[in-house]
């Protein structure tokens, strides 16, 4: 009897126990989030030496902030309509679930940190995790542009895992960096990982509804270091709902991600401020743009995003699968009006051959729509393999002559090695060519005619064409001369899944600057 009562009493002390810890944990999780306090910034009133706990002892710079040690669940408040000089560099993380915040209070317009160019970037959040950075309007202009300038810079280097950085609702504005790429570019919002001596990466990063405007080289922008090891890629990258517009260069470049999602975004007028596109030394100088890429990336989702008016034809493709990535899904996108044409699928040799590169392997482009891109469809370039590109649509009615898709090499002389194309809807008012294509030597990104494609390695099937030249196919039909916009989505024989996804690209769309001119195509 002894023995049992022992162990009865030993197991009900141990449930007491469990319970007074259970109990403790709830305490401290209690504690911790009542510690968390309010910090308020105000640049007329304000007084660095107060409290800066409520509005009334508030700071009155981001250099007070900055000198701060901020506590898990801490929310700083900049006061609206007010502009803050300099950088804002915190120096502590937040914790899983209690982020520390910066944003706004009271009523009235964003408040404005402007970085005048005095710092590389006017945010800067390096090595620090579990921040959120929401409302915020952030400019970077120097006297004169200034090769890697930045507006919003996330950076990580030899640390390990950087955690859930949300960048939201900012407009980011103004930042002159350099047109070069070769120079160094520049960036609206960039995230960069410097992993030279600790394998370093970014999990959950969230770009949403901001905007970026008249930022030069580029509007939001990773990079990796070195750019070509996939051993540590950045996990959970999320870029949607942002406004791009009257950008230097590229649009969204992921660079170092696994299954980076790039969705709703909208990108209007970008390789804006270079004067003199039509000349070889102008455009070599900028580099080439595209809208939506990625690099150095696996399983990249780019999908319900909008990309008009790019400049230039090197390479000024609306949409990009890059070199050195693997899984690409590009889905329900709406490529108009580029000067470069819709889409370049590509591969450079040099890179593959020297074991920096994986090439570019398994691209999915499937139900997008390209609306009077000008030039050129598709740009098969170099040894790209498994690219699938199928229930496609190009409607264009402008261009008097088409390159609907050109297979040419980007070195050694190696075209593509396996691309299917199959039931996509090609409509061009002119005609269109498909054939193998090499540089005409003007530096525009144009290619001449070589000879007929090798369908062997590019096999066609069941798509259809109005205009095509010296082409035939299995299940080859034709379309129309009356044909629009709506008749051809309706023509294509797609799944109820892919139905539904097609309305539901075009209902977001109807919330597109250029609607008028969908609407006139539909």
């Amino acid at each position: 009897m002894a023995m049992h009562l022992d162990v009865c009493n030993v197991n009900s002390s141990s449930s007491i126990m469990k319970r007074f810890s259970i109990a403790l944990a709830l305490i401290c999780l209690s504690y911790s989030v009542l510690s968390a306090e309010e910090y308020y910034i105000d640049s007329l009133l304000g007084d660095d030496a107060a409290a800066g706990t409520s509005p009334e002892t508030a700071w009155s710079s981001l250099q007070a902030a900055n000198q701060h040690a901020f506590k898990p669940g801490d929310v700083i408040y900049l006061h609206s309509g007010q502009i803050f000089d300099g950088q804002f560099r915190p120096i502590s993380s937040g914790a899983d679930g209690q982020p520390i915040t910066l944003t706004s209070y009271m009523d009235g317009p964003k408040p404005v940190i402007a970085g005048h160019g005095l710092t590389r970037s006017a945010v800067f959040l390096e090595n620090l995790s579990h921040w959120v950075i929401d409302g915020i309007e952030i400019t970077n202009t120097g006297k004169s542009g200034e090769a890697k300038r930045v507006g919003v810079l996330v950076f990580a280097k030899n640390i390990g895992v950087v955690q859930s950085i949300t960048l939201r609702n900012l407009l980011v504005r103004d930042v002159n960096g350099v047109i070069s790429k070769s120079e160094g570019g520049g960036t609206g919002i960039r995230w960069e990982v410097d992993t030279r001596k600790v394998p370093t990466k970014i999990d959950n990063l969230l770009i949403e509804n901001c905007h970026v405007l008249r930022c030069d080289r580029d509007a939001i922008k990773g990079w990796m270091d070195p750019w070509d090891d996939l051993s540590h890629l950045s996990t959970n990258v999320v870029i949607r709902g942002n406004l791009l517009e009257d950008i230097g260069g590229d649009g969204i470049v992921p660079i170092g991600t696994e299954r980076a999602v790039i969705e709703y975004n909208r990108v209007y007028g970008a390789r804006q401020r270079i004067e003199g596109l039509d000349t070889k030394e102008v455009t070599q100088y900028a580099g080439p743009s595209i809208g939506i890429w990625p690099w150095s990336s696996m399983n990249t989702q780019i999908r319900f995003n909008e990309v008009w008016g790019y400049a230039g034809t090197f390479d000024g493709q609306g949409l990009d699968s890059d070199f050195n990535c693997e899984g690409t899904l590009f889905e329900y996108n709406l490529s108009a009006d580029n000067a470069g044409g819709f889409f370049l699928i590509c591969d450079w040799s040099k890179h593959q051959d020297s074991g920096q590169s994986i090439g570019n392997k398994n691209t999915i482009i499937r139900h997008n729509i390209s609306l009077n891109d000008h030039l050129r469809g598709f740009v098969l370039n170099g040894p790209i393999c498994g690219v699938k590109i199928y229930e496609n649509i190009v409607y264009n009615t402008i261009e008097s002559e088409y390159q609907l898709i050109v297979d040419t090499p980007w070195e050694a002389g190696r075209f593509a090695d396996s691309v299917e194309v199959s039931d996509n809807l090609f409509y061009t008012a002119g005609l269109a060519r498909i054939y193998q294509g090499t540089w005409d030597g003007s530096g525009m990104g144009l290619w001449k005619y070589q000879k007929p494609i090798n369908q062997e390695t590019v096999r066609f099937s069941g798509n259809a064409y109005s205009n095509i030249e010296n082409h035939e196919e299995p299940a080859m039909q034709s379309l129309s001369k009356e044909e629009t916009l709506t008749s051809l989505v309706k023509r294509l024989e797609v799944d109820p899944v892919t139905r539904a996804g097609f309305d539901k690209m075009f209902n977001f769309l109807e919330g597109s600057r250029y609607y008028s001119r969908i609407k006139q195509a539909l």
